[in-house]
């Protein structure tokens, strides 16, 4: 009798968690924000969206990227499979292909007809790239119900998030919604709809104007957003874009947040009703637009707080449209997290704030020249990576490990060098603490260079588009937010120390699924 009742107790517990799992799980990466962006623009913020997050859900003050370099790339593929570059291999958009000694495009594929665009869906893309399962893969693998839709900006944000199945789109050149041959042979009925109206065109404007007038900023520094000084001066209308760069315009202004957003609304509908309770639905939403912006202004220019504050307000209505579409709020768990932080503000280009690293693949390639011989030693630089031309090694005979160690030893006397770790070393002993042990995890035998540079800090490569980078050691480029709310979830901070590739697997576990199948990581306490 006794073993009966144990049982039918069980079954009634195991029913009861099960119906206490969301079957909704939405997460909001916002590219480049970093931890304390929120609490430092919080006065001008509203209550129903970054606020009300923070409210309702359990924030993790001290949450860190273990690894280097901390580019976004990183960051989305860290967030997406809850292991680091080290196992899943992305910490760039670019490549260096050792069978063919050239650079290649992270996801381009190498057919004669990239670029063309075949029935609204693209053809340049692939997901070979793709060794660790995402979590948006785990949701799609564990229930023949389940689905995940993942948007974006930009193809590459999409995809590093998406992985190699499930629905992935992002916006084309022509600004309609789109998606790549490897994911789907057509669009689905709810994306051709929503491209029929030529929605994103509604979005596009000629200026930027700010929200505020000038005393309500807490940053001073701005160089094309238009803010008024007078409370009583009366903005005008926003100017309407027609011209053929729009769609590249909105991915620097305030409006492609809106834009995402309200595609992010057709795609909640579309996962929507919920009506098997077994299943489980997700949508992952990348916010490219914060990051170029905090890039091409800096973080602390008034471009950056007033795209913050438009982005607030975005958040604040798909928050109401989401919790407008569920009979309960334990239906859904939201995240919201950042692919990492950037740097603080470089307006010049002197030798004291910028790294040439066009110059430095050449300086180097001189130096191992005069070594050894001359030849093209060097095959090029990425993201913190330095490749040697292995073929060029081998054919005058020397040791790589001896290249190795010459090249970085010479590149400690480059101005603007913390530090210079070879391949050999970081294959050949295991670093537990320190920059070196951040240099590891993000080194992937297969995918890095030859030899991994850090830069000083606040040092960034020379670029005239961008004054501030991401990429680095340091903890403006680590430190990111991170909040879950919803489900289960009690409202409270946490100080702890965690990793950003210990999200999926708590995710993954708060809805019922098996975590992505190569994340080793410990599960968060949200309850």
């Amino acid at each position: 009798m006794k073993q009966r009742l144990f049982i039918v107790a069980f079954l009634l517990l195991a029913t009861a968690l099960a119906d206490a799992r969301p079957r909704l799980a939405v997460n909001i990466v916002v590219g480049g924000l970093r931890q304390g962006d929120i609490a430092r623009y919080e006065k001008n913020f509203g209550k129903e969206g970054f606020l009300r997050l923070r409210s309702e859900g359990v924030e993790f003050t001290e949450c860190y990227a273990d690894y280097a370099p901390t580019t976004s790339e990183a960051g989305l593929a860290t967030f997406a499979t809850g292991t680091t570059p080290a196992v899943h291999g992305i910490f760039s958009s670019v490549g260096y292909d050792r069978a063919m000694n050239k650079e290649v495009g992270l996801c381009r594929t190498s057919a004669p007809n990239v670029g063309v665009v075949k029935s609204e869906v693209e053809s340049r893309y692939t997901t070979t790239p793709f060794v660790a399962q995402t979590l948006a893969e785990a949701v799609d693998g564990s229930n023949e119900h389940n689905r995940s839709i993942t948007i974006a900006h930009s193809p590459l944000s999409a995809m590093i998030l998406a992985g190699r199945k499930g629905e992935c789109y992002w916006l084309s050149d022509s600004g309609k919604w789109t998606t790549a041959e490897c994911y789907a042979s057509e669009l689905p009925s709810w994306v051709k709809k929503y491209n029929g109206d030529d929605m994103n065109r509604v979005y596009a404007t000629n200026t930027w104007y700010g929200r505020y007038t000038r005393d309500n900023y807490r940053n001073t520094r701005s160089s094309e957003i238009t803010i008024y000084e007078k409370d009583n001066t009366k903005r005008p209308r926003a100017q309407r874009k027609t011209a053929d760069d729009w769609v590249d315009k909105m991915l620097r202004m305030p409006s492609g947040n809106i834009a995402i957003f309200e595609f992010a609304k057709q795609a909640v509908s579309s996962l929507l009703p919920l009506h098997i309770d077994s299943e489980c639905k997700m949508l992952t939403i990348y916010l490219d637009v914060p990051r170029t912006i905090a890039e091409r202004y800096g973080a602390d220019s008034i471009e950056y707080e007033d795209m913050l504050y438009s982005l607030d307000a975005s958040l604040a209505e798909f928050l109401t449209f989401l919790y407008a579409q569920l009979s309960s709020r334990e239906e859904v768990v939201i995240t919201l997290t950042s692919d990492g932080g950037v740097s603080p503000t470089k307006v010049d280009n002197s030798d004291n704030s910028r790294f040439n690293t066009r110059q430095f693949e050449v300086i180097m390639n001189a130096f191992l020249s005069a070594r050894y011989g001359q030849d093209a030693w060097v095959l090029g630089y990425t993201d913190g990576s330095l490749y040697l031309n292995h073929d060029v090694v081998y054919k005058h005979k020397k040791s790589l490990a001896e290249v190795q160690n010459e090249v970085a030893a010479f590149a400690l006397q480059y101005r603007g060098v913390a530090n210079a770790v070879t391949a050999t070393a970081l294959r050949s002993a295991q670093f537990s603490r320190g920059v070196v042990a951040l240099v590891q995890n993000g080194y992937n035998p297969r995918r890095s260079g030859d030899v991994m540079i850090v830069f000083d800090a606040e040092r960034i490569e020379l670029d005239s588009e961008r004054v501030a980078m991401s990429g680095s050691v340091y903890g403006y480029d680590r430190h990111i937010p991170l909040i879950i709310c919803g489900a289960g979830v009690a409202p409270h901070k946490v100080l702890k120390r965690v990793t950003n590739d210990q999200i999926a697997p708590t995710l993954a576990t708060h809805i019922g699924i098996m975590r992505p199948q190569s994340s080793d990581a410990e599960i968060l306490v949200i309850e």
